[in-house]
């Protein structure tokens, strides 16, 4: 692969649910993309809705505090979202690496995704 050329993630699709249930099972990951409640300097609950940003920043941290447990299928996964290989995936530079998975937090539906492929 040109490592000059910009790595453009694919939309997700149906499969990708199946294939991150089982990346999430095998890291034994639970994904919590429901909102969180605070309380304010009176003491009064604040209901906050997590952002698809945070909830992929939220993954993302996840994955890689247990991406050992999944490497294969991690590998896997993300290869196909760019359409390579998985092993020109492994190989990649760490910052075309970094670039899919940025391309991937902004992926449109991500938070929904989550949440199915948690399920």
């Amino acid at each position: 692969m040109d490592e000059k050329k910009s790595m453009l993630v694919r939309e997700l699709k149906t499969s990708d649910i199946f294939k991150m249930s089982k990346i999430l099972k095998k890291m034994k990951l639970k994904i919590n993309a429901n909102a969180e409640k605070i309380k304010d300097e009176n003491g009064e609950e604040i209901i906050i809705e997590k952002t698809q940003k945070q909830v992929g920043a939220e993954f993302i941290l996840s994955i890689f505090e247990n991406l050992h447990l999944a490497e294969t299928e991690v590998n896997n996964f993300f290869a196909d979202m760019v359409g390579i290989a998985p092993e020109e995936f492994a190989e990649l530079h760490i910052d075309k690496t970094l670039q899919v998975i940025n391309e991937f937090k902004g992926i449109s539906g991500l938070s929904n995704f989550l949440k199915q492929a948690n399920q």
